[in-house]
């Protein structure tokens, strides 16, 4: 994955407090305080910069929140059809993936655990989709079927996960 920088609105939502507090605690300028508060870490100049990277986030968040999700094999992502038509490859997705994951399997991670995480996190390829979101896993597969060779191995739909092969949570049917 490159080095892309995502920002949750729920992220947003908590400097945006942060500097609020600041701003009152310091007596500056509410937009001085987001300045502020933005450049804490060295990887925003300004607010600005971070909510441009926020907005960049946002469709991939609003996927995985509300939206269509897939995950496909990596060795079976290279058989996606040339022009896609009802998903787009979406990187930031796995960071939502993650951060989901370890709220379900908190450290220490147990052997089989971690090969778990590995796979989700490494050997699987994640795409949003983009038209009218299904109702159902069967509806899914036949969306994907316009799209990919192979069926996904994991389904998120309107935040719900349908298909996981490493959830007990997943409905898998």
């Amino acid at each position: 994955m490159s080095d892309m920088l995502i920002i949750p609105s729920a992220a947003v939502e908590a400097l945006r407090r942060k500097a609020k507090k600041l701003a009152k605690e310091r007596g500056v300028a509410h937009h001085a305080a987001l300045d502020m508060v933005a450049r804490v870490g060295g990887v925003f100049p300004d607010w600005h910069h971070l909510i441009e990277a926020a907005k960049a986030t946002e469709p991939s968040e609003r996927a995985f929140k509300a939206g269509l999700v897939v995950g496909i094999d990596v060795k079976e992502a290279q058989d996606v059809r040339p022009s896609l038509s009802q998903f787009v490859r979406d990187e930031q997705l796995v960071m939502f993936v993650r951060s989901t994951f370890e709220r379900a399997h908190p450290k220490p991670w147990s052997e089989e655990v971690t090969g778990d995480w590995e796979d989700l996190d490494w050997q699987l390829v994640y795409f949003r989709g983009v038209r009218a979101i299904p109702n159902s896993l069967d509806e899914t597969l036949e969306l994907c079927n316009e799209d990919f060779v192979w069926p996904p191995r994991y389904v998120r739909l309107r935040g719900k996960v349908l298909q996981d092969p490493f959830s007990d949570e997943a409905e898998n049917g």
